[in-house]
């Protein structure tokens, strides 16, 4: 008694001709007895792959149907996460996100492999092997493209959230460039205030504003800031690129004990102001403050 098992695709012929005779050998150097015939119709290719029992024998043991099986699912797996994800997620993109211009929509799928890459992989690829190994026990013809098309719905839903959330990202950073580009403007318009802002920022964002004589400055408007915000929640991100816009600098120096404590306040900063910025490499003010930190 011997299984069968047909597969049909109308695409990377090649491709799956070698693997599966790759596969073939694998198995074959085990004992097991595998035969491929290939055949084309209608525009698909099919390969019939018939599983024998091992020399010397008369039936199929379990183990041996089970291992052909799973060979052909783990090689169908990997075959769609290489043909077909990045394809599958560009449709995704350009069928419900088509509002988007074609420079959208490429960040848009960019972002949204850059998650695949960076997210829970084998948790997909072990959801659809066992999707492919069930239906090989129950079907003996299997084409891939309708295959990936009705029997993929739960990883089309995963590869659907992951677009998403590249479009939550992708909105979120467009915002913030347009932020950024607005404040960018109310720079330009300024006319400098003073010429040189040292600013020395500690870990919970809290500043202090000195002056080119290392005094410290005192703004009218930077205390009416603080007045309107006593009944919200204090952001000392919005107060200090709120009070340096105003000031308008000609040169801003960072002083920064704990620069990774406010890494996104020091890039927004930059961003802004950009050539104006400079980051301190080490005063006395920076290395005193983080002494003071330090202690107990």
């Amino acid at each position: 008694m011997s299984q069968l098992i047909c597969i049909g695709s109308a695409e990377h012929i090649d491709f799956i001709r070698n693997k599966l005779e790759l596969e073939s050998k694998l198995l074959q150097a085990e004992g097991v007895v595998l035969t491929i015939n290939e055949a084309a119709l209608g525009g698909y290719t099919f390969w019939e792959i018939e599983l024998g029992p091992h020399k010397n024998r008369t039936g199929l043991e379990e183990g041996t149907v089970f291992s052909f099986r799973y060979s052909l699912a783990k090689f169908l797996t990997e075959y769609i996460f290489a043909n077909y994800e990045q394809q599958l997620v560009g449709n995704l993109v350009k069928n419900h996100y088509y509002y988007f211009n074609q420079d959208e929509q490429a960040f848009i799928l960019d972002k949204s492999l850059e998650i695949l890459r960076e997210g829970n992989s084998l948790r997909r690829k072990n959801s659809v092997l066992q999707l492919v190994f069930e239906y090989l026990e129950e079907h003996k013809l299997l084409i891939i493209d309708g295959f990936v098309r009705f029997r993929l719905k739960g990883y089309l839903e995963d590869l659907a959230e992951v677009v998403d959330q590249a479009v939550d990202e992708f909105l979120m950073e467009k915002e913030y460039n347009d932020f950024i580009r607005l404040l960018k403007y109310f720079v330009d318009i300024q006319d400098p205030k003073v010429e040189r802002v040292n600013v020395l920022i500690q870990p919970n964002g809290f500043f202090q504003l000195y002056d080119g004589q290392d005094n410290i400055i005192k703004s009218d408007y930077l205390e009416s800031f603080i007045i309107e915000l006593a009944d919200n929640e204090l952001n000392y991100e919005d107060l200090l690129i709120s009070t340096l816009i105003t000031l308008a600098p000609r040169q801003i120096i960072l002083h920064l004990p704990d620069a990774a404590a406010i890494r996104g306040t020091v890039s927004t900063i930059e961003s802004v102001f950009e050539e104006r910025v400079v980051i301190c490499s080490g005063c006395g003010k920076c290395v005193n403050t983080k002494k003071q930190q330090k202690k107990p």
